[in-house]
């Protein structure tokens, strides 16, 4: 199967449980694999995001902010997609940037910078009048944000014996 239909035939979380007990554990480790690597590939695209919010001008507030946002929701959404198994590309899944497990450092830390994020965000991608004085979280800021989520993200995962690769 390629690799980009197991993320969309279901949640392999659901899929590996029911299969416990009817398969071998090589089968079972395999699909564990596979969400390793779907995990891996999201947290990727968050570094991504986070490096080319990076080097842009105070000029350019409103791609940063985008940018930066977005490495936080791919962030938090390859965490969510490895501990339930559950993935979307849906506009309305942006309604979860900041869900996170509750066992997650900070958790209602960074789901309220997330959500607050997100609605600046929103300011710079739709509101033609907007100034970088209306954003609730400086860029500066939003990057700290980000950069410490990106941290943090790395070392839960570790704490579960999945060290993510990419340098933060």
């Amino acid at each position: 199967m390629p690799q980009s239909d197991f993320i969309t035939i279901g949640n392999p979380r659901k899929i590996k449980t029911i299969l416990t007990g009817v398969v071998d554990q090589n089968a079972l480790n395999s699909i564990e694999n596979e969400i390793r690597k779907n995990t891996q590939q999201l947290f990727d695209l968050a570094l991504y995001h986070y490096r080319f919010a990076g080097p842009l001008s105070s000029y350019q507030w409103r791609q940063k902010v985008s940018r930066l946002y977005y490495a936080g929701y791919s962030c938090t959404k390859a965490t969510r997609y490895y501990a339930t198994g559950i993935y979307s590309t849906d506009g309305s899944d942006h309604k979860k940037v900041g869900d996170l497990p509750a066992d997650f450092p900070n958790a209602a830390t960074f789901s309220n910078k997330l959500s607050v994020l997100r609605n600046d965000r929103n300011t710079c991608d739709y509101d033609h009048m907007s100034r970088a004085s209306d954003l609730v979280i400086s860029t500066p800021e939003a990057a700290q944000i980000i950069r410490d989520l990106l941290k943090e993200t790395k070392a839960y995962f570790a704490a579960q014996g999945f060290s993510l690769r990419g340098k933060v």
